[in-house]
């Protein structure tokens, strides 16, 4: 028997069932997929992770990630950091720029001003903001190897002795004092489970009496080239907040010379099994929008995506991610609603 089992081995469960086998417990690590893949949201090259939050309880987050962090690459002895900064702005919500500000003073090293639409431009010449643009840095942000952090958090995991099992579909749940999954691959039973398996875990939940808000939504990640070879790796990572866009990007590690720009959200399916079969004219309308934002903010990117893949989000209708236990049998504990949350 078990301590503890994990069921989904995203980025999420992977670093659940390591920090367990450090506190010493006998941990299964369980995903339905072959191992490594790109069914999920933990796949890729580059995630933003940041402490720019208008919430305080995401920086507080943030402040203790950080140095985990930085304990993870000491343990695992390889880079899964590339400290780079970010430029969150907006021309709308100033009170959440303002909130935004106050969370970065809380928790980074000095004051955090708020700059105008001219001193973007003159920092960042690559950039171009309307007037009313404001904008506040977080020193502290960077880009985190998504596929790297996911394989190293797995490969300590089994270094102190932990389990993984892949293609390995879990059917059922019986919960109890202790817990029995019952998979495609047999019947394993713990003490204690941990569901955080993102966009599947309604179907795990639902089968223990618990629904939840989640939302499936397919997203097109977008890869930009500069005309004429004008390099932009020295531009920071940034955030775009207003009231009817949300957008991201970064110089990319995925494709040399290339920058990667995103709406931060997409297109409802119907399930995570459904992600291909969306609403093209929806997507239409979003790649619109991203492109005259690429057209009018970067002058010297081709205002037409030159590689564009899919990924996917699981998010709540307040964009809050859930972690929680079931109201009657404690030693069920699941996450869920992760996406664009602590990591972009």
């Amino acid at each position: 028997m078990y301590d503890y089992i994990v069921i989904g081995a995203g980025v999420m469960g992977s670093s659940t069932a390591y920090a367990l086998a450090k506190e010493g417990k006998k941990v299964l690590l369980l995903e339905q997929f072959p191992i490594p893949h790109t069914r999920g949201s933990s796949h890729g090259a580059s995630r933003i992770t940041r402490t720019a939050y208008p919430e305080e309880f995401n920086g507080s987050i943030m402040a203790v990630a950080n140095s985990m962090w930085k304990d993870l690459e000491k343990e695992a002895e390889t880079t899964l950091f590339k400290h780079t900064g970010l430029l969150c702005t907006t021309s709308t919500l100033h009170k959440e720029l303002v909130d935004t500000q106050k969370t970065l003073q809380r928790y980074n090293t000095g004051p955090v001003p708020i700059i105008d639409s001219a001193e973007i431009s003159k920092r960042y010449p690559l950039m171009s903001y309307p007037k009313e643009e404001k904008a506040c840095f977080d020193s502290s942000a960077g880009i985190l190897y998504a596929d790297k952090c996911v394989m190293a958090f797995q490969r300590m995991f089994q270094k102190r002795g932990g389990e993984v099992i892949d293609m390995c579909k879990v059917q059922h749940v019986t919960p109890g004092d202790v817990v029995t999954v019952h998979t495609d691959r047999g019947s394993f039973q713990a003490k204690g489970l941990v569901i955080t398996c993102g966009a599947w875990s309604s179907e795990i939940l639902s089968d223990l009496g618990i629904s939840l808000p989640l939302q499936v939504m397919a997203i097109q990640v977008c890869y930009w080239k500069a005309r004429n070879g004008v390099d932009h790796s020295s531009l920071p990572l940034f955030i775009s907040l207003d009231e009817i866009s949300d957008i991201y990007g970064m110089p990319t590690s995925e494709y040399d010379g290339l920058m990667k720009i995103c709406l931060h959200y997409g297109v409802l399916c119907a399930g995570p099994d459904m992600r291909d079969n969306t609403d093209s004219k929806a997507e239409a309308k979003n790649l619109k929008m991203l492109t005259e934002f690429v057209a009018s903010t970067f002058p010297y990117l081709v205002p037409e995506p030159a590689i564009k893949e899919r990924c996917m989000y699981t998010v709540t209708p307040d964009n809050q991610f859930i972690v929680d236990h079931h109201p009657i049998h404690r030693n069920i504990v699941f996450g869920a609603g992760f996406s664009g949350r602590l990591v972009y």
